[in-house]
């Protein structure tokens, strides 16, 4: 078990590491001014931050053990998870390229991208960060840690998700609004 403690700490340790270079390079850049954000940067950071912690301290509740109790597969298919969760989220923030922010804020000149994961869903970033939570909670196998280690960043990233459309659809317009009717939020031909 010490093994999966490590893997997990160090996935981890990549992920929020991968997120605060996001954030520094939208300074380095002069971006990521946060007029129109509402807080929802903070808001999604420590509610992940939250989940993630909580989850941790919540899985020596044997009580909600996955069935089975814990054991090499569960540990696995969870950290699985998280890998492609991740790259999922490298994948959205390299489709948008320039336009990528931490925060909600559009430019003069910009378009709605229909490429890569978002010819399937609006926001394939968030849905990267949606995988990579409940991958974490699999990892521990633990349903309590996973209901928390999903749940406080769901909260985040739907109010995130509300705040960012209505200033894509204010700046973009109707090209926007078509973009909405045409796709699902996080997960394709569902939701």
């Amino acid at each position: 078990m010490m093994l999966f403690t490590v893997l997990l700490i160090s996935a981890s340790v990549i992920w929020i590491a991968f997120e605060i270079w996001l954030m520094v390079r939208d300074r380095i850049r002069g971006k990521g001014k946060t007029i129109n954000d509402r807080g929802t940067r903070y808001y999604n950071f420590i509610a992940i931050a939250a989940g993630i912690t909580v989850a941790s301290i919540l899985n020596g509740n044997s009580r909600f053990f996955f069935p089975g109790g814990r054991g090499y597969a569960g540990f696995w298919i969870g950290l699985s998870i998280m890998v492609v969760g991740f790259g999922l989220r490298i994948w959205a923030v390299a489709a948008l390229g320039a336009s990528f922010r931490t925060t909600v804020e559009t430019h003069s000149n910009q378009q709605v991208v229909r490429s890569g994961p978002y010819k399937l869903v609006r926001h394939p970033s968030y849905s990267g960060l949606m995988i990579m939570c409940i991958g974490y909670g699999i990892a521990l196998m633990n349903w309590l840690s996973l209901l928390v280690a999903v749940a406080l960043p769901l909260v985040a990233l739907l109010y995130r998700i509300h705040v960012e459309e209505e200033a894509l659809a204010a700046s973009i317009g109707s090209e926007y609004k078509n973009y909405q009717s045409q796709t699902k939020k996080l997960i394709p031909w569902v939701w």
